[in-house]
């Protein structure tokens, strides 16, 4: 029998049967046996071996409005926010809204989310929500004093067990920053009157300026312009004068003296003091003086040392002292004139060593078009000298 024909015997002895088939195909050319197997492919049909149905999740909501909860308790819960939390709420994974503070349920509207519906705690059951958007919320402060002062103090000097046990190192840490700003302190009242005639600063003045120059440096090492934190060391020395007024500790008229006192002292300091990058004091210069000093070292810096291809230690000195004891240029400035004119190694072109030299210094480098490592010798003078 030839094998197309067997094929088509095999193929309609095997129509529309289910199961396996096993078939032998001799091979009389080799004398090698194959054997196929044929699975069923035929799906069985499914059976359901329970009816039942899941319970129910109890979605929904489990406190009404005006109905009267504790820190903790569950007010909705829903799949989604179809309720987002208010004043005095919180919210969990599962959308699962809940009260933060004791109060009274809100169901409320919000005119500034006019989709959305809000769920809130008010603390005063004559309070309604939502709050006036520019007014400042209520709070809840406490629900007693206490009178017994053993009681009072034990509350006061509750802590943690987290906060009980990191308080030795952040003692230790806020008594260093103190004794920082003491030594800056006395470095200032050093420096003041170089800047300052005596004539002009009492002993109760220099304390109280080198005090504003602490607090301005804070704000400059924060990242603040000096403009910025000048403004924001007046006014919290102001803000804390009139606090002291409230409390009954200074009257009216020791107010006004020590107001007018510190406004004279600021605007003699800004105008006789500034900082530079460095965080260095040096005198006062507005705007057009800094521009002009800066083209001034430029054109300083170009002519004596643009055409300079080896950097001597002594032209390195000079162009660190104009760069940074200028005070006239920022970080960034600064960054830019040390690239440009402080390279630390000089042009190829230039102070190539021979093989044999002993004074010399070997670098090892890949090229990329010969794919090869390379090996160059360069003199000591090729690269930027050490300024101890």
């Amino acid at each position: 029998m030839s094998f197309p024909a067997f094929l088509k015997e095999f193929a309609g002895s095997t129509k529309n049967r289910v199961g396996s088939v096993y078939s032998s195909i001799i091979n009389q050319r080799n004398n090698n046996i194959i054997i196929q197997v044929r699975t069923a492919t035929k799906k069985t049909s499914g059976s359901r071996t329970h009816m039942k149905d899941s319970a129910g999740r109890r979605l929904g909501s489990k406190k009404q409005d005006g109905q009267l909860v504790k820190p903790g308790q569950i007010i909705m819960r829903q799949r989604g926010t179809k309720f987002y939390p208010g004043e005095n709420v919180g919210i969990g994974r599962d959308h699962t809204i809940f009260a933060l503070e004791p109060g009274y349920v809100r169901y409320y509207l919000d005119p500034f989310h006019p989709k959305r519906k809000f769920i809130g705690i008010a603390l005063n059951k004559d309070v309604r929500l939502p709050s006036p958007h520019w007014e400042p919320r209520m709070r809840r402060l406490g629900l007693s004093v206490l009178i017994n002062p053993s009681k009072a103090k034990l509350e006061e000097d509750r802590k943690s067990r987290k906060e009980d046990l990191s308080l030795p190192e952040i003692l230790a840490k806020k008594r260093e920053r103190e004794l920082k700003r003491d030594q800056k302190r006395q470095q200032f009242k050093l420096e003041i009157p170089k800047f300052i005639n005596n004539s002009e600063l009492n002993d109760d003045l220099l304390e109280l300026a080198a005090e504003r120059l602490v607090k301005i440096d804070g704000y400059l090492r924060g990242g603040k312009f000096l403009k910025d934190a000048q403004f924001y060391t007046t006014f919290n020395y102001n803000y804390d004068l009139k606090l002291s007024y409230k409390r009954g500790e200074i009257s009216k008229e020791e107010l006004t003296n020590l107001l007018n006192k510190y406004e004279f002292l600021s605007k003699l300091i800004d105008s006789k003091i500034s900082f530079d990058a460095q965080f260095r004091l040096y005198p006062y210069l507005n705007s057009d003086e800094i521009l002009l000093k800066q083209n001034e070292i430029l054109n300083i810096l170009k002519e004596k040392f643009s055409g300079i291809k080896i950097i001597t230690k002594e032209a390195r000195i000079e162009i660190e002292k104009l760069i940074h004891d200028s005070h006239v240029f920022d970080l960034s400035m600064q960054v830019r004139l040390r690239r440009m004119y402080l390279k630390p190694v000089a042009s190829e072109e230039f102070a190539i060593a021979e093989k044999n030299t002993k004074k010399a210094v070997v670098i090892r480098r890949y090229n990329y078009e010969t794919r090869k490592v390379e090996v160059i010798t360069r003199t000591k003078e090729a690269f930027l000298p050490q300024v101890n």
